[in-house]
């Protein structure tokens, strides 16, 4: 058997498993390709980082979103998301950390978009209306979100990256940029899906929000000088940057000692219960492939 006629034969063979594929794609794709969803989320929202204190429940706060679902194929889907929530900690109230000394504390509120693929874990070959009862799925995407760390003192809320604790706005010295306060993410997550009627799906979902800061919490590196922090910005920003209550260190902790730990980036979480409606559109609606398919199956592609 000659080399070219190898090539041939496997090139024809490769042909037809490749259009053989395409056939199984399209045979599950029909149906969906005329379904999306609109729904609502609500659940909480938690941080994890160098104030977490072990991801205490205590600092658990509302959160609340709406997505957009495109059903391209029985299996995967395309979400466009958003949500809003909130996150805190208190070194104060923690309990496992040992950190109480610190007594460094800070809350912000999370915006968020993006767009997730979702994973269903799921086999059916039938329509859209006979899902599964229940489908467990998992899903990642990439998301962009803004923050702002605050805290709060004698009445008087400060925003922490305008201040500057770690020395970002003085005048010279070894100290990071300012960071900035809207970012990119990586969501992950793992959730189920209930089906209640042909169009409504119920669900609950937790997604980790991979971040690429270590400032969500304002808290990542060291300590600045704090005589030149006194000198350039005053009393009440050297305290935003060690309100430490130390028995030990009556004057707070040492310039230029360890603060947080920068070499672990801050994430937040956000689980939720959600309800999606699905409907038929004609937005992105089914497709065949001319001449090559016949009543609706693939056997036209098999006689070429």
């Amino acid at each position: 058997m000659s080399f070219h006629y190898r090539i041939r034969s496997a090139a024809r063979a490769a042909g037809i498993l490749l259009l053989l594929l395409v056939c199984l794609q399209r045979s599950a794709a029909q149906e969906q390709r005329g379904v999306m969803g609109i729904g609502i989320s609500a659940g909480g929202t938690n941080y994890i980082g160098e104030l977490d204190d072990n991801f205490t429940l205590v600092f658990t706060r509302l959160g609340a979103g709406a997505h957009v679902n495109f059903l391209f194929f029985s299996r995967v889907h395309i979400r466009l998301a958003a949500f809003h929530g909130r996150v805190t900690a208190d070194d104060a109230r923690g309990t496992f950390s040992g950190n109480e000394s610190r007594n460094l504390n800070f809350f912000s509120d999370i915006d968020e978009a993006g767009i997730h693929v979702l994973y269903k874990l799921e086999s059916r070959n039938k329509g859209f209306s006979k899902r599964n009862r229940i489908a467990p799925y998992l899903f990642a995407g990439l998301g962009y979100f803004r923050f702002d760390p605050k805290t709060t003192r004698n009445g008087v809320t400060y925003r922490l990256q305008k201040v500057g604790t770690e020395g970002q706005y003085l005048s010279s010295g070894n100290y990071p940029d300012p960071y900035k306060l809207q970012q990119f993410c990586i969501p992950m997550g793992i959730g189920f899906q209930v089906k209640i009627t042909s169009n409504f799906d119920f669900g609950v979902e937790t997604g980790f929000r991979r971040l690429f800061t270590d400032y969500l919490d304002d808290v990542s590196g060291r300590y600045p000088d704090k005589a030149q922090m006194l000198q350039e910005q005053g009393p009440v920003a050297l305290y935003l940057s060690d309100p430490s209550n130390d028995p030990d260190l009556p004057n707070g902790k040492a310039s230029f000692s360890k603060r947080g730990n920068p070499k672990a980036m801050d994430w937040y979480v956000y689980t939720n219960a959600h309800l999606t409606y699905y409907f038929t559109t004609a937005l992105f609606g089914s497709y065949k492939l001319k001449n090559q398919f016949r009543d609706g199956s693939c056997k036209g592609l098999l006689r070429r």
